[in-house]
């Protein structure tokens, strides 16, 4: 099935008052943008020479790539994403009505200085740069000890994060979002219009997008159980840390969660080893000429590369 991050806000009731209809419409646009996550198991990792420190071409085309099938997603919308994008885009809806009020229960700054200090050294471990670290790591350990299926776990996750990170700054730039400490708290967007232009919008939320994508590829790379939970705990403590510290809204958060999972999922899927499961295809077929039906029998074995081999 295909995903799609998408967003019908524009048919979500939004109660807030200071959320603007010009608002809703540019939300809606701008989350319609990533991403499509394809259900093609293993669609770039036939190729010998694999994304790695030998390879930075390989990467680079790589995430190009990426980045053509995430921003060309709204032309694959079908009824299938519907499951997916529904709740999302309710969630999504909720959180944005909702995001001065779930600040308001936080507390003022001034009564949470502490909460909001510790919410910042937490999350500062799942921004972009810590997590590219964080990966880099897992490609040294696996490197130095000769594991192959770590190593190849620490480049996907570079991968995803770099590749999460361009569509998040994508989204930044066209919302221009006040952050909760900026303005009247309200969270506008283009508060002052193209006279008052921020790098560094609040919607998305960065730390969020970069922290689940770097967990969905290790949660997808390792089947236990051990690897899922301590990997989405460490996801889900910088999501919430990034609201406690007043740094983000939660629908910020909401959204950056979204597509660091979706991202970091399309990055397993289309360049991991793990994705290439066997499968067994049954297809009828028809002979014109002859007038005779028959099927067409495929089977697929999973071999993993990283077995026994070197890059």
């Amino acid at each position: 099935m295909a995903l799609l991050l998408t967003s019908v806000i524009s048919t979500v009731p939004i109660p807030a008052p200071r959320l603007r209809f010009s608002n809703i419409v540019l939300l809606a646009a701008i989350l319609t943008l990533p991403v499509q996550l394809l259900a093609q198991n293993g669609a770039n990792v036939s190729k010998e020479d694999d994304c790695g420190p030998a390879h930075l071409k390989t990467c680079l085309k790589d995430v190009l790539n990426d980045q053509a099938g995430i921003f060309t997603s709204p032309l694959r919308i079908n009824k299938g994403d519907l499951p997916w994008l529904l709740p999302l885009a309710g969630a999504t809806g909720l959180a944005l009505a909702y995001d001065e009020d779930a600040l308001r229960e936080v507390g003022p700054p001034a009564h949470g200085r502490t909460l909001i200090d510790v919410g910042d050294a937490v999350s500062g471990f799942g921004s972009p740069e810590a997590t590219l670290g964080e990966a880099g790591v897992l490609y040294a350990i696996g490197a130095v000890t000769k594991d192959q299926k770590l190593r190849r776990t620490g480049i996907l996750g570079v991968e995803a994060i770099v590749d999460v990170s361009i569509v998040t700054e994508a989204i930044k730039l066209a919302t221009n979002r006040q952050r909760p400490n900026q303005g009247d708290g309200s969270g506008d967007f283009w508060a002052g219009g193209a006279s008052n232009y921020s790098l560094d919008s609040s919607f998305p939320s960065g730390h969020t997008s970069s922290s689940w994508a770097l967990a969905r590829v290790v949660a997808s790379e390792y089947h236990g159980w051990l690897p899922k939970v301590g990997a989405y705990s460490f996801a889900s403590l910088i999501s919430a840390n990034r609201i406690t510290s007043r740094s983000h809204f939660p629908s910020d958060v909401v959204v950056g969660s979204a597509l660091g999972y979706l991202v970091g999922g399309y990055v397993v899927r289309h360049h991991s080893d793990a994705s290439q499961q066997s499968s067994l295809v049954v297809l009828p077929v028809y002979d014109g000429s002859s007038r005779s039906y028959g099927v067409a029998v495929s089977f697929t074995p999973h071999t993993p590369r990283w077995l026994g081999s070197s890059q």
